[in-house]
């Protein structure tokens, strides 16, 4: 065996356990500091891995953030698979909101760094975009569908969208049910009013 930094034992692991350590170890970061201080040392500082390891495992930063990214995005995907392929515009579209303010609360660090850290950082702006463009997609064809005499469906979906992304930024793990029913049905009444449903 070898000796990391700070004198902890570093051992041989199967590829996923190493992995899935070094996504740990991220995600623990990203719930106790800020996002510029989550950096690749600070990363591998938690592990038993060497530092060098990280890239073993992940291109660079964005790979990590979009891989700690992607569970939620298949929780958010089928939230909004119902919500595009519901009639009913106004239900379904509460209980997509509902599903996305459940997964802002449970797993908002990550999301936070994914769109705070967008600002500056291209490879991250990437992943961001890739998580939102789906979103934005049907909240354009819902905008159409509603057929409100809006001039620019998508700017309006655009706009909207943003506002439920900054609002559910806010939310924190301990916000209660009742929180988050009170903002699902805020953000609700300003889509259904906006677009007149």
């Amino acid at each position: 065996m070898a000796v990391a930094e700070g004198g902890a034992r570093r051992r041989r692991r199967q590829p996923e356990d190493a992995r899935r350590e070094i996504l740990d170890a991220a995600t623990e970061l990203l719930a106790t500091v800020p996002a510029h201080e989550v950096t690749v040392a600070a990363i591998m500082g938690r592990t038993t891995l060497s530092r060098k390891s990280f890239y073993v495992y992940f291109r660079d930063r964005a790979e990590l953030v979009a891989a700690l990214v992607h569970p939620l995005r298949v929780e958010a995907d089928a939230g909004l698979a119902q919500w595009a392929a519901a009639v009913e515009p106004v239900a379904a579209g509460r209980t997509a909101l509902r599903a996305a303010a459940e997964t802002y609360r449970r797993h908002g660090a990550i999301l936070r760094v994914v769109f705070w850290a967008a600002t500056g950082d291209p490879d991250i702006r990437r992943v961001r975009d890739d998580l939102t463009a789906a979103v934005v997609d049907v909240a354009v064809a819902k905008v159409e569908q509603a057929s409100a005499g809006l001039a620019d469906p998508r700017a309006t979906a655009i706009a909207l969208v943003t506002m439920n992304i900054h609002r559910l930024l806010a939310l924190d793990a301990e916000a209660t049910d009742t929180e988050l029913d009170e903002l699902v049905g805020t953000l609700s009444t300003i889509w259904e009013r906006t677009l007149r449903l």
